[in-house]
């Protein structure tokens, strides 16, 4: 599935996983992806741990686009992986799946045509405290997602976790990204066999 594609398919929600071991990799597939998601009028996020900012917004000029304007419209936002993901200094996974619902449900008064968001997972959370609980997190976005038009793209450092986790976390994601293309991903079960497995 070809990103321009990507738009076409928001209907019943889309949960991918991203294992990506080269940096430029990833923030290309981050970049097609949000600027996609602009083109098609849908609301965007980013959580990530590096200034995206510059290369989104190079991107966003290639394609006629305004990354200013889409932040003045409420269209785009970017925040910090770990302000997301340790607020409190815990992994809390019902507080997590509720800052995805509020993403979602908090329009600024204006109609989208979708959600989408991009988040750079941290390969600190299995040392955090409730860090046992990121597959569980996992199987609950899946959850979350149906029936919404929103997508979550989840981005996996290969050199950062360890096999064991990733093995995890590819049989929950029913989507898989590969150089910035999107596919069924072969190894994924149904969630809640994938939970009780965990």
């Amino acid at each position: 599935m070809p990103s321009a594609l990507w738009d076409q398919h928001l209907d019943a929600g889309m949960h991918i996983c991203q294992l990506f071991s080269d940096e430029n990799d990833r923030l290309e597939a981050m970049t097609r992806y949000l600027v996609c998601g602009i083109e098609a009028g849908q609301k965007c996020g980013c959580w990530t741990f590096d200034d995206a900012g510059a290369l989104l917004d190079g991107e966003c000029v290639a394609s006629g686009n305004s990354m200013d304007d889409a932040h003045i419209r409420g269209q785009l936002s970017f925040e910090d992986a770990d302000d997301v993901w340790f607020a409190g200094g815990r992994f809390d996974p019902e507080r997590l799946l509720s800052h995805l619902s509020n993403f979602h449900d908090d329009t600024g008064g204006k109609t989208w045509d979708g959600t989408r968001i991009v988040a750079e997972i941290s390969p600190a959370i299995p040392e955090m405290p409730g860090g046992g609980r990121l597959i569980e997190y996992e199987v609950e976005v899946n959850r979350l997602l149906r029936g919404k038009p929103m997508m979550v793209v989840c981005q996996y450092d290969l050199n950062r976790f360890s096999g064991s986790i990733l093995l995890d976390v590819l049989r929950v994601h029913p989507y898989v990204m590969i150089r910035g293309n999107v596919m069924p991903n072969p190894f994924y079960h149904p969630a809640d066999d994938a939970l009780a497995a965990a």
